[in-house]
């Protein structure tokens, strides 16, 4: 079980990735210690919060609505691709703008929506809420970290390739649900 759940971090976190490489590239890698800990805490709460629901709707579920957490997640990422096609102009101003105390708060709460969406769909799947959290806010941390760190280096161009790689990865673990796999 903990190997697919790492993996469920790695894909969850790329989402983290790709905002932190964009606000790493734009100058704000020296504000991790403001970032790093908004993003586990919505990271681990939002999630938590999901699959919590997820495990109390999974009681009054019948067996015949199985395919609706693997489909939650399969659109997440179908969501996700749309996303990553779209044109953004980030500006330093809109960078030291998110990531004041206000800002990376309202970021971390929109980037965290998605991980509601995959927590419910999990929950519904039955994975232990407390681990799960654990590990999708450990490796969410891990990728900004280090999207920080890369994108300080000036390597923002791998912003929108890191997003259409998480939606990608949200549908492969979709797939691998709806075929018993996980």
């Amino acid at each position: 079980m903990l190997p697919d759940l790492l993996i469920l971090g790695l894909v969850i976190g790329a989402n983290n990735f790709a905002a932190a490489l964009a606000l790493g590239s734009l100058g704000q890698a020296h504000r991790q210690w403001r970032i790093l800990p908004v993003f586990a805490l919505f990271e681990f709460g939002v999630p938590f919060i999901g699959l919590w629901l997820g495990k109390q709707v999974a009681g009054f579920l019948a067996d015949g609505l199985g395919w609706l957490g693997p489909t939650l997640i399969a659109l997440l990422g179908v969501w996700t691709l749309l996303e990553a096609r779209r044109e953004t102009n980030d500006s330093e101003r809109l960078a030291h703008t998110l990531t004041s105390w206000r800002g990376i708060i309202g970021l971390s709460a929109v980037m965290s929506l998605d991980n509601l969406v995959v927590g419910f769909g999990l929950g519904l799947g039955g994975l232990p809420v407390l681990l799960t959290a654990t590990v999708i806010m450990f490796c969410s941390v891990a990728f900004a970290w280090a999207g920080l760190r890369l994108g300080a280096r000036g390597r923002r161009a791998y912003q929108k390739w890191a997003k259409a790689l998480s939606g990608l990865s949200l549908i492969a673990v979709a797939a691998a649900d709806w075929l018993g796999w996980l």
